[in-house]
């Protein structure tokens, strides 16, 4: 337990906190300080005085409580209640004011804390996040595990950052309905994920033609795969094709980011089907002729 002035703070979840903002409606739960403490210590030991955290959407501060007295930290909320007592609780200076649009004093090399459940609200924090942070910086959040539900979501976040969570128990917080994790947001220019897997591969097959991905799909009878889907385009392009041909005759008619598929494309034909050129595949009969 931990303490405001003369009043305690549970390390409990707290109410709402105030009338100022509205964090039972932003399904915002304050951490417990010994929980913020162990992921402090966990996923950045290697803190030093050469790094600034800010913990935005601060709260009463318990991560900024569990920063290491030399590193420098800072906090952001939009409650000057929350803000003056965040400040009381840490020692640290703590700016009221929205994280998105407020003027920072120094810039940080890691950003960290447990935001609003909102996903809206966490996307324009996370934009934010990746505008403050140098290459190689950290982002890391005490998030629902719904923000890494879908496919299209985490292929979205991995354009811009390497992924990786750790699951949390639930009942860290006392009324909480939905999974919890710890996840990390790494700016990096070649990106990776890390605890997260198929999530590139359906978006690559929710971006094909509707004909290919039903037949990607399947059904328990008849069940098909890649090599499937590039014997389909072969024989759709007379039995032969170049890796472009195939990439036309299997792709959305919507253009696509996702290079993923394209490079299952290009193994499955070279794993399964006769190279008759540079980068040109043939089904075994047109080869043969």
């Amino acid at each position: 337990m931990t303490f405001d002035g003369l009043n305690p703070i549970s390390d409990g979840p707290v109410g709402a906190p105030s009338a100022h903002v509205d964090r039972k409606g932003l399904n915002q739960f304050f951490t417990p300080a010994w929980a913020a403490e162990a992921l402090v210590q966990r996923h950045f030991a290697g803190l030093s005085a050469k790094d600034t955290v800010i913990e935005p959407s601060c709260g009463d501060g318990r991560f900024l409580m569990a920063i290491p007295d030399d590193v420098d930290a800072y906090g952001v909320d939009l409650d000057p209640l929350m803000a003056a007592r965040a400040a009381r609780n840490s020692g640290r200076e703590v700016i009221t004011g929205d994280f998105c649009k407020v003027d920072l004093p120094r810039r940080p090399t890691v950003i960290l804390g447990n935001p609003p459940f909102d996903m809206t609200v966490f996307d324009q924090m996370l934009d934010r996040c990746h505008e403050l942070l140098e290459n190689e910086g950290t982002a890391a959040f005490l998030l629902p595990v719904y923000t890494f539900q879908t496919a299209s979501r985490v292929v979205g976040y991995q354009k811009r950052w390497s992924l990786s969570q750790e699951m949390l128990p639930r009942n860290l917080f006392a009324g909480l309905q939905c999974p919890i994790m710890w996840a990390t947001f790494k700016k990096q220019r070649q990106t990776v994920v890390s605890g997260l897997f198929l999530y590139a591969e359906l978006d690559a097959l929710q971006g094909l033609k509707r004909d290919m991905r039903r037949l990607m799909v399947g059904n328990d009878s008849t069940p098909t795969c890649w090599r499937d889907i590039v014997q389909l385009a072969l024989q759709a392009c007379g039995g032969r094709a170049s890796l472009t041909e195939l990439y036309g005759a299997i792709e959305s008619n919507r253009p696509t980011a996702n290079q993923w598929w394209r490079e299952q494309v290009r193994k499955v034909a070279a794993r399964h089907f006769l190279r008759v050129g540079a980068g040109e595949y043939a089904l075994p009969l047109q080869a043969a002729a």
